[in-house]
């Protein structure tokens, strides 16, 4: 496990997928990352690549041949190597090798930077073409945020404000894909979408026309806690059994799900980006503790 702080912040960071294990405030110790219980889900804030969501039938067509590929990709299951190590900064780094071939034929370097900065965790990711030809890929973020102060019984468990106006539109997603309806989902006047065992039944909120870029989850009685800022196309919205879990997942993603019965090339599905030979792909998001 691997240690960062900055006085105002700590965090934990595994090296399997590079992953966030925890985020507190020094001064007042409050977990608001997800611990991973499996009973619920077992992950805590794995790095998606390089797919988001599920490809058709698990196969990812790449200049004519079938590759398998398990839905948000294999980067979370993966061993990264620790590549910087300062003050406020740890960075991480996953090169294709003779496992990744066998399922994503691209020779890449995915790097994971995670600095702290005051109140502010700023994540960023860069994608490194090894290859000779251009590499198409998707990219995304999976923070699971703890309610604070959860009772299953509760009428609402915390709120979300969105800077969007009612209603959102969402995507629909079933058994995991998605099709061409969308559904709305109305924000209350006051600006804070309710929590509660059924805000999740239609399994995921999916904001694919690039409007939000900042996400606040607030407590129970309506204090701000997390706020979830950047600048990709698609926010989703989760929380696992419909809703009746202790937290909820506050997803920044360049990239998609298929759309049902897609068997297109992989280069062709919607929501996919592309570094040219040689080249660097870059972005950031930030988790800021209110």
């Amino acid at each position: 496990m691997e240690y960062l702080s900055n006085g105002i912040i700590e965090i934990e960071i595994a090296t399997l997928g590079a992953e966030l294990q925890s985020i507190k405030r020094v001064a007042a110790p409050t977990e608001y990352l997800w611990q991973g219980d499996p009973a619920y889900w077992g992950r805590r804030a794995p790095v998606l690549f390089p797919i988001v969501g599920k490809v058709w039938n698990n196969s990812a067509h790449i200049e004519g041949n079938d590759y398998e590929l398990f839905q948000h990709g294999f980067a979370r299951d993966m061993e990264f190597t620790k590549i910087v190590d300062e003050d406020r900064h740890l960075a991480f780094c996953l090169c294709a090798n003779e496992e990744s071939r066998q399922r994503w034929p691209f020779d890449f370097e995915l790097r994971i930077d995670y600095t702290l900065l005051r109140n502010v965790l700023t994540v960023k990711w860069s994608v490194t073409n090894r290859d000779t030809k251009t590499m198409p890929f998707q990219i995304g973020a999976h923070p699971a945020f703890q309610y604070l102060h959860y009772h299953d019984e509760d009428d609402i468990h915390g709120f979300i404000s969105l800077n969007a106006d009612s209603p959102l539109v969402s995507t629909k997603v079933s058994s995991g894909f998605a099709d061409a309806n969308t559904f709305n989902v109305e924000i209350p006047a006051n600006g804070l979408l309710p929590l509660t065992n059924e805000t999740f039944c239609c399994d995921t909120i999916l904001e694919a026309t690039g409007r939000l870029n900042r996400i606040t989850l607030h407590d129970k009685n309506g204090r701000p806690y997390i706020t979830v800022r950047h600048s990709m196309p698609i926010t989703a919205l989760w929380s696992p059994r419909q809703g009746k879990a202790p937290f909820v997942c506050i997803e920044p993603w360049y990239g998609r799900c298929d759309l049902n019965g897609y068997t297109g090339d992989f280069k062709d599905r919607q929501f996919i980006e592309q570094v040219e030979a040689g080249e660097t792909w870059s972005t950031s998001y930030d988790i800021l503790i209110e």
